[in-house]
């Protein structure tokens, strides 16, 4: 048989006789056959006698062999030598000073934001009080404009219905802007402290967050944006739930502070009619305008709580009081010492009636 040209066995197995090589198509081991034969004594099969060598492109030149370096000498017989570097001795090494503990520096979180939330949270709650207040105004006074179509009104019923409508209002502004004032620094200060840590390096900066918080319009989907960055870092997580979701608080104050903006445009737009109609229905937008901003506060006052318990961490409480025993205001005296103290009483009471002085 005849080997093909594109499988030519190398000079190696040309020269050596085939024994025990495996035939790659019927597995049989070849038995002891002459020099030059190649195939596969049953099936005709080419043998598994090739060698690759890999030659570089025609046009490059050849590789680039490295002089060995001569080897080093050997040291006498009973000493190691000098220690020495494969590619010379190194050219760093530790600073000549001692150890010293590490500067106790500020904590990078800074400090924790919850005695500010908590402020927050309490001044929220004033400004839902006096949003309520201010509803109760404008109802008042949309239930005098109905009276107003068949009846004459007292000039003083009007006069205080302007007033009360007039003071909640700027009651409601001035409370707004003081829990503005102290919540939006506590988120900032939040948002960098939740995601430190964690663990994490902070998303976003705080001229971002604040953007978020305090540019008209951009706040709406903002500040929504904020809350849930806050609560989803510092909600617990476990192996079953990585990476946890907001809490339905959070995105039902998202929603009410939407709708509330929403109320709002809408009641400056239709503010701009002349009408009767129009006046009529400003008050009762009025109405709307301060329910939700009612709403809003309240939500948002549970909101700031939950954020400061959440960065206050779980408060171990007590499970069941324990009396401690009263303290002895005598020294205890064992039952031995007082069995002993009485036997020795008995003993010498004893000794003395024995050895008394006799009588007749």
């Amino acid at each position: 048989m005849s080997n093909p040209l594109d499988l030519q066995p190398s000079p190696a197995a040309r020269r050596t006789p085939l024994n025990g090589v495996q035939c790659l198509r019927c597995h049989l081991v070849q038995p002891p056959v002459p020099q030059g034969h190649f195939t596969c004594v049953s099936c005709g099969a080419v043998l598994p006698l090739q060698r690759w060598v890999a030659h570089p492109p025609p046009d490059s030149p050849g590789p680039v062999r490295k002089k060995r370096s001569a080897p080093p000498t050997t040291a006498p017989s009973g000493a190691g030598g000098p220690p020495s570097y494969r590619f010379g001795h190194p050219g760093w090494g530790f600073p000549p000073v001692v150890w010293r503990p590490a500067p106790s520096g500020p904590d990078p979180a800074g400090p924790q934001p919850s005695p500010a939330l908590l402020r927050a949270g309490w001044l929220a709650w004033v400004t839902a009080a006096a949003a309520l207040v201010a509803a109760g105004a404008e109802l008042w006074r949309f239930l005098q404009m109905i009276d107003g179509r068949t009846k004459v009104l007292s000039a003083t019923a009007v006069s205080t219905s302007d007033a009360l409508v007039a003071a909640g209002g700027v009651a409601v502004l001035a409370v707004a802007v003081l829990t503005a004032a102290i919540a939006v620094p506590a988120l900032i200060r939040t948002h960098r402290w939740a995601a430190v840590t964690s663990g994490r390096a902070p998303s976003r900066s705080g001229a971002a967050v604040a953007a978020r918080l305090l540019v008209p319009g951009w706040n709406v989907y903002g500040a929504g944006q904020i809350a849930v960055e806050i609560d989803t870092m510092l909600s617990p997580r476990d192996e079953a739930r990585p990476r946890s979701a907001a809490s339905r608080l959070v995105v039902v104050w998202w929603i009410s502070w939407i709708v509330n903006a929403v109320l709002l445009l809408v009641t400056l737009g239709r503010g701009f009619g002349g009408s009767v109609q129009a006046i009529a229905d400003t008050v009762e937008l009025h109405v709307a305008v301060d329910l939700s901003a009612a709403v809003v506060a309240g939500l948002g006052a549970l909101m700031l709580r939950r954020i400061a318990r959440l960065a206050s961490g779980p408060q171990p409480h007590p499970s069941r009081w324990v009396v401690q025993p009263p303290v002895p205001t005598r020294p205890v005296v064992s039952a031995t010492a007082v069995v002993s103290t009485t036997t020795r009483s008995s003993t010498t009471g004893s000794s003395t009636t024995d050895h008394g002085p006799a009588t007749d």
